[in-house]
């Protein structure tokens, strides 16, 4: 998936703290054994793991699968990503779920969990087997892999509600989640901008350095270099981002189409603008950093696009 992103170490969950249904633990693998009630046959844990953009790895060993395909009668056990947040948004993406042998499915407040992508026949799963999981979310991009095979990718239409890692089980029947462990890469940041100077100057001297200190992996679309289509890898970036930034003093078809995207997908955006230019009309009720392409403007700048990446940052960790 996407642009290369610094590796750092997986570290394994220490800690759980089980909200629905009953659960065991034993190191870094926990076992959901029943539900609380058999009316409600949910389970649910968190871990001590924060963060977004993760990569999060696991076994996952059912006992029984159940004859029935339907949703109220069948098994999930999945990992629970976004948990926390004003906004419930979470996620669950795993093995099982709506009649399927992989699902993805997401909370919608009024409503419950509802299903994005369901693929597969539940009878091909087997009891007893573990399967080898691996979860990978970066910005909105999600992806399940089993058994080192991609079964699902899908971008979500709006940033995950929070930032806290967990596993959620459906059904009567007890499932192991084993040695469940995850590494956090560093967030990414896409940048829409004119190719020309000043502007080249302008991300070079500010935009890059501050975003690489802020602790983002900084993207601009010329710096992606793979074969494919140009308009497919704008939108994988700007869906793998954390967040957008735009400069927008010159009118710019790219940077139009680049911004639109992303606030279509309500990515959090930075405006920056040289000071005196006339915005686009559906552009002026936004907040935008205005600077002066001079030396004190320039340091001013710095100063503030450091606290807008800062405020981001906050958001996510």
């Amino acid at each position: 998936m996407g642009t290369s992103q610094e590796d750092r170490p997986f570290t394994k969950v220490k800690g759980w703290a089980a909200t629905e249904g009953r659960w065991s633990f034993e190191g870094a693998t926990a076992h959901y054994l029943t539900p609380e009630r058999p009316d409600y046959a949910v389970g649910t844990v968190h871990t001590d793991i924060r963060g977004t953009d993760l990569t999060v790895r696991l076994g996952i060993t059912f006992k029984t699968i159940p004859d029935s395909p339907l949703p109220e009668n069948g098994i999930t056990a999945g990992v629970l990503l976004g948990i926390g947040g004003t906004e419930r948004r979470d996620v669950v993406l795993g093995l099982g779920g709506w009649g399927g042998a992989y699902s993805l499915s997401q909370f919608k407040a009024g409503t419950g969990y509802v299903p994005l992508v369901s693929s597969g026949r539940l009878a091909n799963l087997n009891p007893t087997q573990r399967y080898e999981v691996e979860v990978i979310q970066r910005g909105q991009m999600l992806a399940l892999s089993v058994d080192e095979v991609m079964v699902i990718e899908k971008v979500l239409p709006e940033p995950l509600g929070g930032n806290q890692l967990g596993l959620r089980a459906w059904g009567t029947e007890s499932i192991d989640f084993s040695d469940v462990q995850a590494r956090q890469t560093r967030p990414s940041l896409f940048v829409a901008m004119q190719f020309s100077e000043p502007y080249d100057t302008l991300y070079k001297e500010v935009i890059e350095r501050k975003g690489k200190e802020a602790g983002f992996d900084v993207v601009r679309i010329d710096d992606v270099k793979r074969p494919g289509i140009i308009f497919q890898d704008i939108q994988q970036a700007i869906s793998e981002a954390t967040a957008i930034l735009a400069e927008i003093s010159p009118a710019n078809n790219n940077v139009s189409y680049e911004l639109g995207y992303a606030h279509a997908l309500r990515k959090p955006t930075i405006l920056l603008a040289r000071r005196g230019q006339e915005l686009p009309f559906d552009i002026r009720s936004y907040r935008v950093i205005f600077y002066d392409d001079t030396i004190g403007g320039k340091t001013g700048l710095e100063e503030t696009l450091e606290k807008h990446l800062a405020s981001v940052l906050r958001e996510i960790h």
